[in-house]
């Protein structure tokens, strides 16, 4: 006679905020939220990265490990060879016995995993210098940004995005230099379940700059399926954008780590700065909208 046993993707989602590895398969000592299916042959399971995560180097004697990239992007470092591979979402990857790796990922990074047999044979191995450093140092995401070009990849994604012009006394933007890019744009992010646009911009802005500010006016919409930005995790993102007029309130400017360098720029000088096509269309619209508006 069959038999399913099963466990739902909303039960998985619920289980993975309070942890950031759901088993689902395996010979665990260990309680678990969510019942499992008992086995000493095979562990399987999800690792889910809520912030940025490094793991210090470690291997397994004995245990093969199967890896699927459900989302985001990794880094594992071979410890013994000095070898960086990089994974990223669709991938599939094995990690043999004995093998003394690190581990970092990027915030969002959602792997299965697979481990035959299930035993605890993890023995943690001391970091060098060299991999202390490695460690240390954030990943960095890299971005191409393509505006109406043949060569373009195909879009994957779309996410809402809200960007702001904050506008001083003497008529100048403000602008910051992305570490991604090294392209200069406003500030501005994509939107977060659970917020409006507008509340997306008044956060973004506050974790780019440091400043509280108010949004009180609509400069402009842009949603050109042409314009797509190639992200080095995978994601390919379709334009969708909504730039606001917004004043600020309180606070002093502290860039994070998303950017390099800021600076307020005079309208004669922001279309000399190197910028994205995309980027350059808004700064015209905001330049149009100062002339007009204030």
């Amino acid at each position: 006679m069959g038999q399913f046993k099963f466990i739902k993707n909303d039960v998985i989602r619920q289980s993975l905020q309070n942890t950031t590895r759901q088993y689902f398969v395996g010979n665990l000592k260990r309680e678990q939220i969510l019942e499992f299916i008992k086995s000493e042959e095979v562990e399987i399971g999800i690792t889910s990265y809520n912030e940025y995560t490094n793991e210090m180097p470690h291997k397994h004697s004995i245990a093969m490990e199967y890896q699927y990239m459900i989302s985001g992007r990794t880094q594992y470092l071979d410890v013994d060879t000095g070898e960086i591979h990089e994974f990223i979402k669709g991938d599939f990857f094995v990690i043999f016995p004995n093998t003394t790796y690190a581990q970092r990922a990027k915030l969002g990074t959602e792997i299965l995993f697979i481990k035959e047999p299930s035993i605890n044979d993890k023995k943690v191995v001391e970091a060098d210098d060299k991999t202390q450093k490695w460690l240390a140092e954030k990943m960095r995401t890299v971005r191409n940004d393509y505006y109406h070009n043949v060569f373009a990849p195909q879009a994957n994604s779309i996410r809402p995005a809200a960007m702001v012009a904050l506008v001083s006394n003497d008529r100048k933007l403000l602008m910051l230099k992305r570490i991604d890019s090294g392209n200069w744009t406003m500030p501005g992010g994509t939107m977060e379940l659970g917020e409006s646009l507008i509340d997306c911009a008044m956060r973004e802005t506050k974790e780019e700059t440091g400043l509280s500010i108010k949004i009180v006016d609509l400069i402009g919409i842009y949603t050109d399926p042409e314009i797509v930005v190639e992200y080095s995790d995978g994601e390919v993102r379709q334009e969708f954008s909504v730039l606001y007029y917004g004043i600020i309130i309180n606070g002093d400017i502290k860039i994070d780590d998303e950017s390099t360098e800021y600076k307020w720029v005079s309208e004669s000088e922001l279309l000399k700065l190197p910028m994205a096509l995309s980027q350059k269309i808004r700064v015209n619209d905001v330049i149009n909208f100062i002339n007009k508006k204030i």
